[in-house]
């Protein structure tokens, strides 16, 4: 009965000493930075002294407001006269996407709690401090509204005003997206509001999965910089540890057209090819003919490409190889090629008509539904040659009279044997060096037409079969909204249209048209898209010389009618 007094006192003594350290605990929330501008980052300190669980403090909550960075968590004690504190510091970087008074809310650190904060997000232009620009980011879009799976390109600057020691840049982020660098990172000066920044420029495509209207969260820059206004000691340079966030974009994806029933495939440029393997002048029944079809669009994936459906006769043999599929860059472009090879043998001799082949591709330039041709190909079938086979002379009877009679016919089979085999390895050795040059030949042929396709896709305005009306229509919308890019497309289009030329170049369209007035207001088109001073384009005078030689059917007027000169240049 002695030891239950004794209980009872460690018991409360116990008690007493968790509530006094309860009580003891105390917690704070601080910014190193207030105000902070849109991109620029600053660091949200949980300080607690006492003894918590280092897992207590959780900021997910802050991604609504705030792009919320790695969070670093550090313990101290000290001891004065037995007296022992503990303090935990949890330290988040924090980088506000939008310009506002935002309120960082309380935290419950094991029951105890913060008071809020308010925070005031001023925009980047708002501070006078030159320190407070030495480091930021700008993103664009090619276009502000795609279809659904076409290609977008997003590009981010990365503007260095210091030194940079270190550093990583993130993609951007979209739900629902295929998102892959293109191309290398581009390294140049400029000039930025009277201040010299290196520029560091990468390049995404971007390939929405779902339609609707969405907001490209910008990526994330954490590096360090040397900060030449702290002292430093000997050899070694103080750096600073800098993050930055592109500002967001938003893009509107279509959906599929409700008309549209083929398989989708969103580009400006599809093209098919065909390759026959061996003698293309000579087929013979029973003999194998290897024919690779190759499918090219430009702004897509290799996985957006479909199935290459070929029919054939059924006087022949089909035989088809797993197909190749690649995706590379070009131009900062995403270019997708899909190859089906198939062994064809037909079996009798004849005209083989092989159908053509029709792959549907919707043109996101004019918005319509079009398809790459294989033309029908006609092929001559020889029958099929039956080779003799080679007798082998016997040896001679020997008689007992071959001794007065001698036999001269042996040596003379031996010599014409001799030189049938002689000729039929030396034809059969020209035979193959021929077969191996014209393989050469057609590679290089088809390699030199893939480029000039390329080239062609990426260098010049998509050619279609529209009526001259349309294409004003499309023009004039363009002039409408003073959309320099869309002007330029369409009004290359038209003219090509107008002077019966649709491959014609917007260049050789206005040389054809030689209009001095057209040519002024094109250079001015012109200039403000590609000269190192752009100007905001206005599209007035050239709508009005445009409706006025449309309305006066006087392009034909100043159109030359010069003769092909006799030696082209080549």
């Amino acid at each position: 009965m002695s030891k239950m007094p004794k209980l009872i006192v460690c018991l409360g003594f116990l008690i007493l000493t968790s509530m006094a350290q309860a009580q003891s605990i105390q917690v704070s929330a601080s910014v190193n930075k207030n105000p902070v501008m849109v991109d620029e980052s600053f660091i949200l300190s949980i300080v607690a002294n006492g003894e918590v669980d280092r897992d207590a403090f959780d900021s997910s909550f802050l991604m609504k407001d705030f792009v919320v960075g790695r969070t670093s968590i550090s313990s101290q004690t000290k001891m004065i006269n037995f007296d022992t504190t503990r303090t935990t510091t949890w330290s988040t970087v924090l980088i506000p996407r939008n310009k506002g008074r935002f309120t960082i809310p309380a935290f419950n650190v094991d029951g105890f709690i913060t008071k809020p904060l308010e925070v005031l997000v001023v925009p980047a232009t708002a501070s006078s401090s030159s320190s407070s620009r030495d480091l930021f980011i700008t993103t664009n879009l090619d276009v502000a509204e795609a279809y659904l799976q076409q290609q977008i390109r997003y590009t981010v600057k990365l503007h260095l005003g210091k030194d940079l020691q270190r550093g990583s840049l993130s993609s951007p982020t979209l739900e629902n997206a295929d998102i892959r660098q293109i191309g290398k990172d581009k390294e140049y000066n400029e000039v930025v509001e009277g201040r010299r920044y290196r520029i560091i420029e990468r390049s995404f495509a971007i390939i929405p999965q779902q339609s609707g209207t969405f907001t490209i969260e910008g990526p994330l820059f954490e590096g360090e910089v040397i900060d030449n206004s702290r002292q430093s000691f000997g050899f070694f340079n103080r750096s600073k540890a800098v993050n930055r966030v592109g500002p967001s974009q938003t893009i509107t994806v279509l959906p599929i057209p409700s008309n549209y029933d083929q398989h989708w495939l969103p580009s400006n440029f599809v093209q098919l090819d065909d390759e026959w393997q061996g003698n293309t002048r000579e087929f013979i029944a029973g003999e194998p003919i290897t024919r690779t079809i190759t499918l090219t669009a430009i702004g897509v994936v290799e996985e957006q490409l479909p199935q290459i459906t070929s029919i054939y006769p059924d006087s022949v043999k089909t035989y088809p190889d797993q197909a190749e599929t690649t995706t590379v860059e070009k131009d900062n472009t995403l270019i997708a090629q899909r190859k089906e090879s198939i062994a064809i043998i037909p079996s009798q001799a004849g005209q083989l008509v092989i159908p053509q082949v029709r792959i549907p591709w919707f043109n996101t330039m004019t918005q319509k539904t079009e398809f790459a041709v294989l033309a029908e190909k006609i092929l001559q079938i020889l029958p099929a040659t039956t080779q003799p086979t080679s007798g082998i002379p016997s040896s001679p009877v020997i008689q007992a009279a071959a001794e007065s009679k001698p036999q001269t016919s042996m040596p003379t089979e031996l010599k014409n044997q001799n030189m049938t085999m002689s000729q039929y390895w030396m034809w059969l050795t020209a035979g193959l060096l021929v077969l191996w040059l014209l393989t050469l030949v057609f590679w290089y042929k088809h390699v030199i037409a893939l480029k000039a396709a390329t080239k062609h896709a990426s260098n010049s305005p998509a050619r279609n079969s529209q009526n001259e009306q349309s294409l004003w229509k499309n023009l004039e919308k363009a002039l409408d909204k003073n959309a320099s890019l869309e002007t330029q497309t369409y009004l290359a289009l038209w003219l090509g249209h107008t002077t019966q030329d649709k491959q014609a170049t917007l260049a050789q369209s206005l040389k054809c048209i030689d209009n001095q007035s057209l040519n002024e207001a094109v250079n001015i088109l012109l200039a403000s898209r590609y000269s190192k001073t752009q100007t905001e384009w206005q599209s007035t005078a050239l709508h009005q010389i445009l409706r006025k030689l449309r309305k006066e059917g006087s392009i034909e007027k100043y159109k030359k009618h010069n003769l092909s000169p006799l030696y082209p240049d080549t």
